[in-house]
């Protein structure tokens, strides 16, 4: 687990300090913690134009239009607002250190910002100056001792100095907010607030919260807290853990261990089997497939399973390719019989590869017609005038429930010399393909 930690210095191995402007995206994390008035003052000294501010990225931050290469700082503060509201959506837990209300100016294209604008609410809460209330005091009590954020109390908690207290008599405070910390005097200064799926923890402040470094356990107190809240085991064991022995648990961890490779091997046997159903599925679909890249898969694999090879050209368009044989592929489906379209976008490509190459190249166009009717109530699947352009210029037509007969035939274990006397078959007519004769029952 990472923590990001916004203006508030945490000396850990496992906590990123940043500040608002030179943060990563805040929804990368799971855990973050923000001073609200630190992060207030950064804000100021970018709206002032005060220091060199830069971004993660290391973009100069401008309070105004940027040019290149620099980042206005209105639009990275919406964009900041955005990250909190995202991890706020994921379930993370924002630890706020409390600060009472306080306007921020000079933000250029922004007007009436305050401390908290960052930070969504609940539906029918606000963190206006009803809710936020500024106070001051040094004595506090643990109401709920259970909360795990009591544990970042107890570390400071001789050295408090709350500047804030939350009204717990403001509206929808009672339905989104838990108070685990009070005053002396009673106000709520440790509040646990939900919003969206995950949780505000505002917190009081320590006496010295400016410091350049605060005390390591402090730290350790804000992880544990994290942890806890976000229900993550302890990531670093001490070295010594492995000497401890309990009985019966290396057994039982060489038990999981065998059964998660089983399981691994179980989800590779079933993602094999998908694939290989989805092929023979769309073996089926090449009789009713109606869209242009639903039949090219679908033809396509009916060829594998007859033997082709299927493969694109430079262009990108079907080839099927059979030892030194290379077959340009068209598709075309229709609800009733299939016009001329395919001739002329076939015609074109054997035209270019002539052209191009000076080879006289063969085709095939699988047609679809009347794919709505019983393949085998099928009576006009390609137009007389569509028959006379392949015999003229010299290309097959082969019927979708043609092909889907020569793949039934190569499942059921068709001898392979009648699988390639099919596939020559099909590179070499001119017309309609005819397969009667290594198809029928005597074949």
């Amino acid at each position: 687990m990472r923590v990001l930690s916004l203006s508030h210095r945490l000396q850990h191995r496992q906590v990123d300090n940043h500040t608002i402007l030179n943060a990563p995206n805040i929804a990368d994390y799971d855990a973050i913690v923000m001073d609200i008035a630190g992060t207030a003052e950064v804000i100021r000294l970018a709206a002032q134009g005060e220091g060199h501010l830069f971004t993660h990225a290391d973009a100069p931050v401008v309070n105004g239009d940027g040019a290149d290469g620099q980042a206005p700082l209105a639009a990275l503060l919406d964009r900041r607002r955005e990250e909190f509201a995202r991890a706020l959506e994921r379930g993370a837990i924002v630890a706020v250190f409390l600060a009472p209300q306080s306007r921020i100016t000079g933000v250029v294209e922004k007007q009436g910002l305050d401390r908290y604008f960052l930070l969504p609410a609940p539906l029918g809460m606000a963190w206006d100056a009803s809710t936020v209330r500024a106070s001051e005091g040094s004595r506090g009590a643990v109401v709920d001792h259970a909360h795990p954020f009591v544990r970042v109390y107890e570390t400071f908690a001789q050295q408090m100095l709350y500047r804030a207290v939350l009204d717990d008599r403001a509206p929808g405070f009672g339905d989104h907010a838990h108070v685990f910390l009070r005053s002396a005097g009673g106000s709520a200064i440790g509040v646990d607030v939900r919003v969206s799926r995950g949780r505000l923890i505002f917190l009081p402040s320590p006496q010295h919260l400016e410091s350049e470094w605060l005390p390591p356990i402090e730290a350790q107190a804000m992880l544990d807290a994290f942890a806890d809240a976000l229900a993550i085991a302890d990531e670093d064991p001490p070295y010594w853990h492995g000497e401890m022995k309990v009985p019966g648990l290396e057994a039982q961890e060489a038990r999981v261990r065998e059964l998660a490779f089983a399981v691994e091997q179980a989800e590779d046997a079933r993602a094999q089997a998908a694939r290989i159903a989805k092929s023979l599925s769309r073996v089926r679909q090449v009789l009713w497939a109606g869209s242009e890249s639903a039949l090219t898969e679908a033809a396509a694999a009916c060829a594998l399973t007859l033997g082709f090879e299927v493969a694109k050209s430079e262009d990108g368009d079907p080839v099927w390719l059979d030892g030194d044989r290379s077959v340009e592929v068209v598709v075309a489906a229709s609800d009733g019989a299939v016009e001329m379209s395919p001739h002329y976008r076939l015609r074109q490509r054997l035209e270019a590869i002539i052209a191009a190459r000076a080879v006289a190249p063969r085709g095939v166009v699988v047609v679809n017609g009347q794919r709505l009717t019983r393949p085998d109530e099928r009576s006009r699947e390609v137009s007389d005038a569509l028959r006379v352009a392949a015999e003229s210029v010299g290309y097959a037509l082969l019927p979708s429930r043609l092909l889907y007969r020569c793949a039934l035939a190569a499942l059921e274990g068709a001898p392979q010399k009648r699988l390639e006397a099919m596939r020559a078959r099909i590179a070499s007519t001119d017309g309609l393909v005819e397969l009667d004769d290594l198809l029928g029952e005597g074949a």
